[in-house]
């Protein structure tokens, strides 16, 4: 797939984009996935999120051992989220 293919340029290989470019951003910055049917799933740290670039779908797993799968045809939203402060000393 390159630049000029049609789906190259399709919605969801724009959003999965632009997930994987914030998964990868240092220092991290916590988001989270809004989905089409409005449900919110925040992503605290890279290591709570993975990618599978072929099916364009990413997981989002939680500290409890729950995990989402989501395709990015149903993100409907990327939002930035404060990055969690330690506690004061």
């Amino acid at each position: 797939m390159n630049a000029e293919t049609p789906e190259a340029c399709a919605p969801q290989a724009v959003l999965f984009a632009m997930i994987k470019e914030r998964l990868s951003r240092s220092p991290f910055v916590p988001f989270r996935i809004v989905t089409t049917s409005r449900r919110a799933y925040e992503v605290p740290t890279a290591d709570h999120m993975g990618l599978l670039p072929k099916l364009r779908m990413v997981y989002i797993a939680d500290d409890g051992g729950g995990q989402v799968d989501i395709h990015t045809l149903h993100v409907s939203a990327i939002e930035s989220l404060r990055p969690r402060r330690g506690k004061a000393a």
